[in-house]
């Protein structure tokens, strides 16, 4: 009899899926970035970046930005959150805006599908429109 079955008959199974749960919240940040790795969600028109990283129990971001100068500059801060799926949040670099799951719903401008679209609000040096792009997991 295989250990699931066995666990099974004897009523454990339910005691074994919760810690399995609480493990599975405790590898990501927010409940959208995986342990070791980044959200990068990049823009056209001028070039910037928002990163959020997931380096531990707490995410960070950062700001790149690749429009105002010879060259690219990548600015580390906090993020912090107000809800999720949307994710709606701010970055002590000053972008600010909402992350969607949008499974193959995002399409960027060389036509690779992506499944999360970042819509801003706010972004340091960006005035007037902002329009939504794609998101990616690294």
């Amino acid at each position: 009899m295989s250990l699931r079955r066995a666990l099974i008959s004897v009523g454990f199974l339910g005691a074994v899926a919760v810690p399995s749960a609480v493990a599975a919240t405790d590898i990501s940040c927010a409940g959208l970035v995986p342990l070791g790795h980044k959200m990068i969600c990049a823009g056209i028109e001028p070039n910037w970046a928002v990163e959020l990283v997931c380096a531990g129990s707490t995410m960070t971001s950062n700001f790149v930005d690749a429009f105002s100068g010879a060259s690219i500059i990548t600015t580390p801060g906090s993020v912090s959150f107000s809800s999720q799926d949307p994710w709606t949040f701010t970055t002590g670099t000053g972008v600010a805006g909402s992350l969607a799951h949008t499974p193959a719903g995002c399409q960027d401008e060389s036509e690779r599908i992506y499944d999360f679209t970042f819509t801003p609000t706010a972004a340091p040096g960006l005035g007037g429109s902002l329009f939504p792009f794609c998101c990616r997991l690294e």
